[in-house]
């Protein structure tokens, strides 16, 4: 009886994390043995086997960066500025993205972009006139 309980029991948790839910708003990536599919999967309930496959969320409506940065002016003062970028990423190019620039592609793409081309455009003007940008 204790077999059956145990059986039963281990069966029921692998059926379990062997499934994954795309929510609305993003993709999963298929990866299996490393590999990634060129699909990207709409949301859903999914099965898989978790021993050689996991699917990766990429979230694919609009989403808002907003970063707190110190930049320079033409005058080498420092300016506290608020930025704020809104982006989202076509479904078709999740697969790509993932692979090209990685799981992280908001950290270490699209943040150091901004923060360069924040203080690229700051350097060209005076504090006085930083304001009204």
């Amino acid at each position: 009886m204790k077999l059956k309980i145990f059986l039963s029991l281990t069966l029921a948790a692998v059926f379990l994390s062997s499934c994954a839910v795309i929510r609305p708003g993003e993709v999963g990536v298929k990866q299996r043995l490393g590999k990634l599919s060129n699909e990207p999967v709409e949301e859903g309930f999914r099965f898989y086997n978790p021993i050689t496959t996991i699917y990766l969320r990429v979230l694919v409506r609009t989403n808002n960066v907003e970063q707190t940065l110190l930049l320079p002016s033409k005058e080498g003062l420092t300016i506290v500025s608020e930025v704020s970028v809104l982006y989202n990423i076509d479904k078709n190019e999740a697969p790509n993205i993932i692979r090209d620039i990685g799981k992280n592609f908001e950290r270490d793409v699209l943040i150091n972009t901004l923060r360069s081309s924040s203080a690229n455009i700051s350097a060209k003007y005076f504090a006085k006139d930083m304001h009204s940008l």
